[in-house]
């Protein structure tokens, strides 16, 4: 099983590559919109955005509170995803919806939704990086069921 591959994501026109790690660790799930998500670091998340999501981002990477604080609303798109980890329960992580996403050439989700990391990570000494989520593994393997009458 090949566990390092190729991820092209696409949102609002913009499209940008990273190297993306089978996480066998990683089940979250939005309990709001129940898809499976996706953990980017911020250098992959910034070529999707617009310059005012990049503002309310950067906020967020710097101090993950923020996204209580004020009165703004959340720029469309973006969601608040609770989550666990073996270090500690009950976090939240901001998320944004994508358009596609393809994993080695293979079209795997319409409408990913894609978990922004506060820590940054690297993967083979690049920073455009996401751990995919290990549904994702079973998805690749889909094919077209074929009438066999």
């Amino acid at each position: 099983m090949k566990i390092l591959t190729n991820v092209l994501l696409g949102r609002n026109s913009n499209i940008t590559h990273a190297i993306g790690y089978i996480d066998t660790g990683n089940s979250l799930k939005c309990s709001l919109t129940r898809r499976y998500v996706a953990v980017a670091n911020y250098a992959v998340i910034a070529s999707l955005i617009t310059c005012d999501e990049a503002a309310f981002v950067d906020r967020y990477i710097r101090d993950c509170a923020s996204i209580y604080k004020g009165n703004k609303p959340m720029p469309k798109g973006m969601h608040i995803i609770p989550y666990n980890t073996i270090c500690a329960n009950n976090q939240l992580m901001l998320a944004v919806d994508a358009d596609f996403m393809f994993v080695d050439d293979r079209y795997i989700e319409k409408k990913p939704l894609i978990g922004i990391s506060p820590a940054t990570f690297k993967i083979l000494h690049t920073d455009k990086c996401i751990l995919l989520n290990k549904k994702y593994m079973k998805r690749g393997k889909r094919h077209v069921k074929h009438n066999t009458r």
